[in-house]
């Protein structure tokens, strides 16, 4: 993709199918809970209508439970009222006839102690209010309601009440807030997701991002056959003659992440053979040697900021180690180069050195890195170019190798 130029295309096809995926959840989440939700709705319909029916007044159930609790006690509560009146002012020794009597005697005595007044006032209020009262039990007596058939109907409206609350498991007087309750859900529930809009905008989500991914698409099979042709041309400079190398796109059975299609590195190695995919067929040193190809080509775009190369020169030497050791060389002028080799000519490229090492130490075998200086490196390159025994002249070519290669930093 950066090769194509395409990289914000890329992140612009990666947000699409975000988007997509998102809006798919939504739809089905959607669905699900209707399905889930409309079981739910038949419930709350069926119980909102059996409430309903009911026809619950404001405070029924306290309303009602009073009444009915006046009139199954109307008996008594009509004697007591009566007894308190004939007490009051029927009998011959009421309170009022006594209050008379009172009054009347002070009344007389008041002329010889004006004090008296006073207690006369109080005792008139007293009057007044005690027949107050009196008219107050007569006009309570009378409208007592003694009527058995509306005690028994009131009884069965008070039975209904009770089972049905005994039904949801909670208190008579509870049932209107339960009603309420209830239809406020089911208006939640019919206010929910509208589906049809949730799939308008999946196929909206979809559209997007099938045209960003066409468009991808496009760039990547362009990019994919001229990469191709100069990797297989590079590959031919490092000791891989007769090898081919193709870049194939897979349409996916799905839409993906990353695009509409799966990329596949195929390579044949060697002349006369089919392309295979790169990881099932190369050996390590082809690996490494196509993945320098690889960084060759792409090293304008490639945004990795170290390569690795291990093996890159196995089986090889003479002049593809020196290509191999330019082509380094020209890499690591872009990016940080680390490669393993055992070749004076591949080592010579480099602009620093470490030398590894193993030695065994109580048992234990220990491995070094130690960075090189002028004079090591010049000896370890002509150990490279000689062997053990280093002579003056594989010092001098080591010497030359490394300042030639310096010169073209």
């Amino acid at each position: 993709d950066a090769y194509a130029g395409s990289t914000a295309l890329a992140r612009d096809v990666h947000k699409a199918w975000q988007e997509w995926q998102a809006a798919r959840q939504a739809r089905n989440d959607a669905e699900r809970l209707s399905r889930e939700s409309e079981v739910e709705r038949e419930r709350l319909t069926w119980q909102i209508g059996e409430l309903s029916d009911l026809n619950l007044q404001p405070d029924e159930w306290n309303a009602l439970s009073q009444s009915h609790t006046r009139l199954a006690n109307s008996a008594e509560l009509v004697q007591s009222a009566q007894l308190a009146v004939d007490t009051l002012s029927e009998q011959d020794n009421s309170c009022l006839t006594l209050l008379a009597q009172v009054q009347s005697r002070l009344s007389k005595l008041s002329s010889l102690d004006p004090r008296l007044s006073d207690t006369l006032s109080l005792l008139d209020s007293v009057d007044a209010e005690l027949r107050e009262v009196v008219y107050s039990l007569r006009d309570y007596a009378s409208d007592i309601d003694q009527d058995p058939g509306q005690l028994a109907e009131m009884e069965r409206r008070l039975e209904l009440l009770m089972s049905t609350a005994r039904k949801y498991r909670i208190q008579p007087a509870d049932l209107s807030d339960k009603l309420a309750d209830w239809q406020q859900q089911l208006s939640a529930l019919e206010a929910s997701v509208d589906i049809e809009a949730l799939t308008v905008a999946e196929a909206a989500s979809l559209a997007r991002y099938r045209a960003l991914a066409e468009a991808l698409s496009g760039k990547r099979r362009q990019a994919a056959r001229e990469l191709s042709e100069r990797i297989a041309k590079e590959m031919q400079r490092l000791a891989m003659g007769g090898s081919r190398f193709a870049i194939e796109l897979s349409a996916l059975a799905e839409p993906g992440a990353h695009g509409m299609e799966s990329i596949e590195y195929l390579v044949a190695a060697n002349a006369g053979t089919s392309l295979r995919p790169l990881a099932k067929v190369a050996s390590g040193g082809e690996l490494s040697r196509i993945s320098l190809a690889m960084q060759v080509v792409i090293s304008q775009v490639a945004s990795v900021p170290t390569l690795i190369f291990d093996e890159v020169d196995v089986g090889i030497g003479g002049r593809v180690a020196e290509v191999i050791g330019h082509m380094l060389r020209d890499l690591g002028q872009r990016y940080q180069v680390l490669c393993i080799t055992h070749l004076p000519q591949v080592a010579s490229c480099g602009k620093q050195h470490w030398q590894v090492s193993k030695r065994e130490q109580k048992g234990q075998v220990l491995s070094r890195i130690a960075p090189l200086d002028a004079e090591q490196r010049v000896l370890e390159i002509a150990r490279m170019l000689g062997g053990a025994e280093l002579t003056q002249t594989t010092r001098e070519h080591a010497a030359e190798m490394l300042a030639s290669n310096a010169a073209a930093l």
